[in-house]
């Protein structure tokens, strides 16, 4: 998929609706509105209320963006009128042009029930993009009546200063479906790239990479080859990166 010719596009990605349980949500929605969308963050009032907060003046909310020059005033004015917060996402669906779902540890079965209820709510024409725990798009299709506008889009976290972007092409995913995300994606600032689901697998390619990466790590330390502190700073002067795999957690976000 990634060298697939590109796909045209009649839509216009105009209003998208982002919704889930994933820590990633209330960043997915700040990403989207300074890019330029009109955003509607759905979720319960408590959710809702530690995402208006984190939204703003959180870490990397919209104010530090602002300070930190990465935004200009302006663009965070803007961007927090193209916000808008709503409990009643199966009211505010038929507006919308993408649906961005970020769940955290659910089951497939429930997502997959989650997603095809969304899906009801959509217009015919819209695309559902899903950040899931890393299930594959086959297991969250089966009760979809249009797979076809089933993508993948892994986010990296924070959300707000990550670039990882990767889309996944489901067997039955139509080619604009993928190239409406990937256009999203590369004006949000992300570095998208498309892989193909694994259906019989689990996990998206970059934690499953990090998961071999952390294992062998542990190997080394359980043999008594090395500390966690010696293989952080190892990796670290070798590759360039910022953290090890001890330092840098559970997964590759």
């Amino acid at each position: 998929m990634t060298g697939a010719a590109q796909h045209r596009i009649e839509r216009v990605i105009e209003r998208v609706v982002v919704l889930g349980d994933g820590p990633a949500v209330p960043g997915i929605a700040q990403v989207l509105a300074v890019a330029g969308y009109r955003v509607v963050l759905c979720g319960d009032s408590e959710s809702l209320a530690a995402a208006r907060a984190e939204l703003d003046g959180g870490r990397f909310g919209l104010l530090a963006a602002a300070d930190a020059g990465r935004i200009s005033r302006d663009e965070r004015t803007a961007a927090l009128e193209r916000l808008r917060f709503a409990e009643a996402p199966n009211e505010l669906a038929p507006e919308a042009d993408l649906a961005v779902v970020s769940c955290a540890a659910t089951a497939a079965t429930e997502l997959a029930a989650r997603l095809a209820e969304l899906e009801r709510r959509l217009p015919a024409e819209a695309t559902l993009a899903v950040d899931s725990p890393g299930d594959s798009l086959a297991a969250l299709s089966s009760g979809l009546a249009r797979p076809e506008r089933l993508v993948g889009w892994h986010w990296g976290q924070p959300a707000q200063l990550n670039k990882l972007a990767e889309i996944v092409a489901g067997a039955a995913t139509a080619g604009t479906a993928v190239e409406i995300v990937v256009q999203v994606a590369r004006r949000a600032g992300k570095n998208p790239v498309v892989t193909r689901d694994a259906p019989d697998g689990r996990g998206f390619v970059t934690n499953r990479l990090w998961a071999a990466l952390r294992g062998e790590a542990e190997r080394i330390v359980a043999a008594g080859v090395a500390q966690p502190e010696q293989v952080d700073q190892l990796a670290a002067d070798c590759f360039g990166w910022p953290a090890g795999p001890f330092s840098r957690g559970g997964e590759a976000r």
